[in-house]
């Protein structure tokens, strides 16, 4: 084995990345399923999300690193205009600099293809990139402000932001961002955790140009979600979650040049309508397993 890689290993293992400002694990994988049904329509949505993260540089002042990450959702039980197997790719970087010794700034961007992968082009793939400005008030105390920017295929995403991270009690800590996603977190002992989470998704996938003329599905989710954590042998971690959406929307449109401005899953200037949509709530379930260093 060449020396190159022998580094390129020992850095690789050794170095704990610190994406979102925080400690991501090494590599995880999740399985959800997702009710969707109303008076007139009964489906499911099937989730499987897969990621691994990776450094690139860091030094006393400076974090830099990356995700890969892999989406696979499959639709199901509901017209066949929706019913599809939707996926996408796409790979995410940070540049995390401290300014002081309590003040940090967080760049971070994202690429990725989101289709049906029948027919990949360059029409397939969509952005995102912003900013996050971090204070550490205390050891138990850090607060921020920031927002992200999405360019979606039904148009401009916007996403404002207040990140928090409170250690109320040894046992107790509220997290997370506001108001896409907070985090109640309960530590029982050394292997088990308890998690309560509100979170929101906006997505966006386009379909085959040969079969589909190029249209696309927006999803868009509010959901509460309650999950177990348990450590394993190592740092092998299981997780399992049951949760209730509050808002599931799916919509299909026309291929276009779409100039929608929205905030989070809220439309502020809508020039484009759906063709079709279907609103439900409803249950939900997710089991992952993580690995850490």
């Amino acid at each position: 084995m060449n020396r190159g890689l022998l580094v390129l290993l020992s850095i690789f293992f050794s170095i704990k990345i610190q994406a979102q400002e925080g400690k991501p694990d090494l590599f995880g994988v999740s399985y959800g399923s997702d009710k969707i049904k109303n008076d007139s329509v009964k489906g499911k949505i099937k989730d499987v999300d897969a990621s691994l993260n990776f450094p690139i540089y860091r030094d006393n002042e400076e974090t830099v690193g990356g995700r890969l990450q892999f989406k696979s959702r499959s639709i199901s039980g509901l017209d066949p205009a929706f019913s599809k197997d939707l996926y996408g790719a796409d790979f995410f970087v940070f540049w995390q600099v401290k300014i002081k010794q309590k003040y940090k700034l967080y760049f971070f961007a994202q690429v990725g293809a989101y289709s049906d992968f029948k027919d990949i082009s360059e029409e397939d793939f969509r952005y995102s990139f912003g900013a996050r400005y971090t204070i550490q008030h205390n050891d138990n105390l850090k607060t921020g402000w920031g927002i992200s920017y999405n360019r979606q295929f039904y148009g401009n995403q916007l996403n404002p932001f207040i990140s928090f991270d409170y250690q109320i009690t040894p046992k107790l800590q509220l997290t997370g961002l506001l108001p896409i996603r907070p985090k109640l977190i309960y530590t029982i002992n050394d292997k088990l955790s308890w998690t309560n989470e509100i979170f929101a998704s906006a997505g966006s996938y386009r379909l085959s140009a040969s079969e589909d003329n190029s249209r696309f599905i927006r999803i868009n989710n509010w959901y509460g979600m309650s999950s177990l954590e348990y450590k394993l042998s190592g740092n092998h971690k299981i997780s399992l979650g049951i949760g209730y959406d509050f808002i599931n929307s799916l919509k299909l449109y026309e291929d276009n040049t779409a100039k929608n401005w929205s905030i989070f899953t809220f439309d502020l200037r809508q020039k484009s309508e759906p063709i079709q949509e279907i609103r439900s709530r409803g249950l939900r379930f997710n089991i992952g397993y993580s690995f850490g260093l």
